[in-house]
């Protein structure tokens, strides 16, 4: 055993919080020899988007890494760097063999001509991640779709999606095999440690159980500020509720061969689900209660959607609520104090950015 894993083996630590960033943070660090608890009242709750327990069990799993319009600045570098990590995170996740795939290409129409002519920027820019531009004599396929006229659009051969929920189950699994502790129950608060157990932290459990820590990860989404209000630690985030639909549309519609692992036009998520499903998705909601007219705004996709999506049946609908931050970019990710760290607020984005994220918690208490 290395002096980094002896030294691993000795600290333990606490991720409140079991959405896609609490396990994945989880995941890393015991991957790297630290003991590790995962605390949640829903950790060991049924993985599903009907009645989903956070929102990534709600989210559609795509990832927007390789498309970004930036090319330098944290952003960037976190999806980048997500996008690297996920790729070997899915070898190791899915030993399995249960299929778990990202499913590319992404495919991203114009809506508009400004639209288009920063994708001839981006398609320029970023040759090199796998961008290609899609002129409007490369998309009668995507004409006859949406029935009308489209002005072109990007290609993006390494983005994609991860299914969720397949995701999040098999992510459950590795942290079982890993022996990591899961701990259902409510966090009443956090506190230094007053007392000779030589940990920094103490978490009170609402069955008046405590626990003494070297170190905890905040990733309770919207719930980190109750948490930190009382050490004094201001952030602020808001509820950004976001509906999806699963949509039965005739079987003779399409070539379901040629559609990519994600379509996204006017800002809408298309993703196909064998044998003649089409998920549509997400809106942008205030609050945490879904709005009848975003979710007809949605199927009509202010009403530009085809004969094809207004003949179609309504199978399933779902919804989740994102944390975004109101007044500084998503994600938060920080140490507020030694040993207390934020891992929340990804708004959109917690599967694409969640290994990058992980790897950078680990990083700082690696350096402790």
């Amino acid at each position: 055993m290395n002096r980094q894993k002896a030294k691993s083996n000795k600290i333990e630590i606490s991720v409140i919080g079991s959405g896609i960033a609490g396990i994945t943070t989880s995941f890393y660090l015991a991957k790297k020899g630290y003991k590790i608890n995962l605390i949640d009242p829903k950790v060991n709750s049924k993985i599903n988007n009907i009645n989903p327990n956070n929102g990534t069990q709600a989210a559609l799993g795509v990832l927007m890494g390789n498309i970004y319009k930036r090319s330098k600045g944290r952003a960037f570098l976190l999806r980048n760097q997500s996008m690297k990590l996920w790729k070997e995170w899915l070898i190791e996740i899915d030993h399995d063999n249960s299929n778990l795939i990202l499913e590319n290409p992404l495919i991203k129409l114009a809506s508009s001509e400004q639209e288009y002519q920063s994708m001839i920027e981006i398609s320029k820019n970023k040759k090199e991640y796998g961008i290609e531009l899609l002129d409007k004599n490369s998309i009668d396929f995507w004409n006859s779709i949406f029935e009308k006229k489209l002005i072109g659009g990007l290609i993006s051969h390494n983005d994609g999606r991860l299914n969720p929920i397949k995701l999040l189950k098999l992510l459950m699994q590795r942290l079982d095999e890993m022996k990591i502790n899961k701990i259902e129950a409510n966090v009443i608060r956090i506190a230094k440690t007053v007392n000779s157990l030589n940990k920094n932290w103490t978490i009170c459990l609402e069955n008046k159980n405590s626990i003494y820590q070297d170190y905890i990860v905040i990733c309770s989404a919207i719930n980190t500020q109750k948490l930190l209000n009382p050490l004094g630690h201001v952030i602020n985030l808001e509820q950004v509720l976001g509906q999806v639909i699963e949509l039965e549309v005739e079987n003779n519609l399409t070539n379901w061969r040629k559609w990519p692992g994600i379509l996204n036009y006017q800002s809408i998520n298309f993703i196909h689900q064998n044998p003649n499903h089409i998920i549509m998705g997400a809106t942008i909601e205030n609050g945490t209660k879904p709005s009848l007219s975003n979710k007809q705004n949605l199927l009509s996709m202010n009403n530009l959607a085809p004969k094809w999506i207004k003949q179609a049946k309504i199978v399933k609908e779902w919804h989740g609520i994102r944390a975004r931050p109101t007044n500084e970019p998503s994600p938060l990710l920080k140490e507020l104090e030694p040993g207390l760290f934020i891992n929340t607020g990804h708004y959109k984005n917690g599967i694409l950015l969640a290994p990058s994220c992980a790897e950078w918690i680990g990083l700082k208490i690696d350096e402790k």
